[in-house]
C-alpha cells in the first residue's frame, strides 16, 4: 500500500512540475516581438507552436533553405533588411528544407497567416534527379507541423492524400519517425487506431511539444530575444534606395573574390578548392529536367491555392563558372528555369527568376548561396511583393 501511495504521489508531483513547465515554456513562445520571425533557428522552424504563436496580423512569410544561414550578420541579409524596415517577416528554412516540408508547414500555419502572402526561395539544387533526400527530409521533419497539417480540414482531400503518400515514401527509411507519422495519420485522418496506439501517440505528442517549448524558449533567450507584454505593429519605414545598397554591397566585396569562380575567397579556399581535382567534369551527365521536386512544388502551390495565399516563387541562380568547370551541361541546368516558370504559369503565381544572374560577380558567395548584391536584389523583390496591394 505504501509503495502504491508513493508511486501515486510521485506521479502527481511529476504531472504538476511538467504542467508548470508547460505553462512557462508556452508563454515564452508567444514573444509579441516582431524580431522573432527574423531570428534564424532550426528549432524554431520545427515547432508549430513557435511559428503559429508569433504570426501576427501583419506577418508575411519567407521560406527557403540553407541560404538563410549564410550571411546572417551581413547588413544585406533579409533578417537585417526587413528588421530595419520594421516589416514583420517570418523566415522559415534551413538546409534540407524543400518544397514538401514547406507545403506541410504552410498547411499547418495557413489559418494564422492574415496577410496571405508568402515568398518561397527556390534553389536549383532541389531539382536533382532523385528530388529531396530521404534522410535530409527526415532530419527536417516536424512532427508537430505534420499533425496540424493532418488536422486541417480546409486542405483538399486530393492534396492531403498526395502529401501523406509522398511523406510516407520518404520516411520509410527512418522507421521510428515513420511509425509515429503513420500513427498520427491513422488517428487524425482515418480515426482508426487501437487504444494502445492512441495512448502512446498522446504521450509521444506531449513529449515532442515539451521538447519544442523548452528548446525554442531557451534558445530564443540565449540569442538575446525578449518577450513583450503585447504586440504592437511598427510604422513601416520608407522604401530604401536599392541600387545604392547594391553598390555598397559590391564595394564591401572588393578584393575578396579573387578566384576563377568569383566566389568569396575564404569560402573558396576552405570548401571548394580542396575538391577541385575530383570535381572537374564530374557532372557531365547531370540534369535538372526530371525530378520529383517539380510535383512537390505543385503541392506547395496547392496549399497556397486552398487558402487563397498569394505566392511568389523566387528562383536562385547557380555559379555558372563552377557549373562549367564541373561539366554540368548548360541546357540541362537551364531546364530548372523553364520548369519552375512553367509551374508558376500553371498556378498563375508571380515568379522572380534570377537564373539570368548565373554569371554575375557578387551575386553568390559560393556555388549556390547569395551574398551582398544577391541578397539586396532578393530583398528588393520580396519587399515590393509584400507591399503590393
Amino acid at each position: 500500500m505504501k509503495k502504491i501511495t508513493a508511486f501515486i504521489t510521485a506521479f502527481v508531483l511529476f504531472i504538476g512540475v511538467a504542467f508548470s513547465a508547460h505553462i512557462v515554456t508556452t508563454e515564452k513562445l508567444n514573444t509579441n516581438n516582431y524580431r522573432f520571425g527574423t531570428w534564424i533557428s532550426t528549432k524554431k522552424d520545427l515547432s508549430y507552436r513557435a511559428i503559429s504563436a508569433n504570426i501576427e496580423e501583419d506577418t508575411f512569410m519567407m521560406m527557403g533553405s540553407s541560404e538563410f544561414n549564410h550571411g546572417k550578420k551581413s547588413p544585406y541579409h533579409p533578417t537585417q533588411i526587413f528588421r530595419d524596415l520594421n516589416i514583420n517577416v517570418m523566415c522559415v528554412g534551413a538546409a534540407q528544407n524543400q518544397s514538401l516540408s514547406h507545403a506541410i508547414t504552410l498547411a499547418a500555419v495557413a489559418p494564422e497567416l492574415k496577410t496571405k502572402k508568402v515568398v518561397l526561395i527556390v534553389s536549383p539544387s532541389w531539382f536533382a534527379s532523385e528530388g529531396v533526400d530521404a534522410a535530409g527530409f527526415a532530419a527536417r521533419f516536424s512532427e508537430s507541423m505534420y499533425e496540424e497539417f493532418l488536422a486541417n480540414e480546409d486542405i483538399p482531400e486530393e492534396t492531403k492524400d498526395a502529401i501523406i503518400k509522398r511523406t510516407d515514401d520518404l520516411l520509410k527509411k527512418s522507421p521510428e519517425i515513420y511509425k509515429r507519422a503513420n500513427t498520427a495519420e491513422k488517428l487524425i485522418v482515418d480515426g482508426n487506431c487501437s487504444l494502445e496506439e492512441r495512448v502512446k501517440y498522446r504521450f509521444d505528442k506531449w513529449i515532442t511539444q515539451e521538447k519544442e517549448n523548452i528548446n525554442v524558449g531557451m534558445l530564443w533567450k540565449m540569442a538575446g530575444g525578449k518577450n513583450n507584454d503585447e504586440y504592437k505593429p511598427l510604422k513601416r519605414k520608407a522604401e530604401p534606395d536599392w541600387d545604392k545598397i547594391a553598390e555598397e554591397a559590391d564595394a564591401s566585396l572588393q578584393g575578396k573574390m579573387n578566384n576563377q569562380f568569383n566566389m568569396v575567397d575564404d569560402i573558396f579556399r576552405k570548401k571548394v578548392e580542396p575538391t577541385m581535382k575530383e570535381r572537374k567534369n564530374a557532372d557531365l551527365n547531370r540534369t535538372y529536367g526530371n525530378s520529383p521536386e517539380y510535383d512537390d512544388l505543385r503541392l506547395f502551390l496547392d496549399v497556397c491555392k486552398a487558402y487563397d495565399i498569394e505566392a511568389m516563387l523566387m528562383l536562385l541562380p547557380v555559379n555558372g563558372w563552377w557549373y562549367d568547370y564541373t561539366g554540368f551541361p548548360k541546357e540541362n541546368r537551364e531546364q530548372v528555369s523553364k520548369g519552375v516558370e512553367k509551374i508558376a504559369a500553371e498556378y498563375d503565381v508571380e515568379i522572380c527568376n534570377f537564373f539570368d544572374q548565373c554569371y554575375t560577380p557578387g551575386f553568390l558567395e559560393d556555388v549556390v548561396h547569395p551574398v551582398g548584391k544577391g541578397w539586396v536584389r532578393i530583398n528588393e523583390e520580396a519587399y515590393k511583393f509584400f507591399e503590393k496591394n
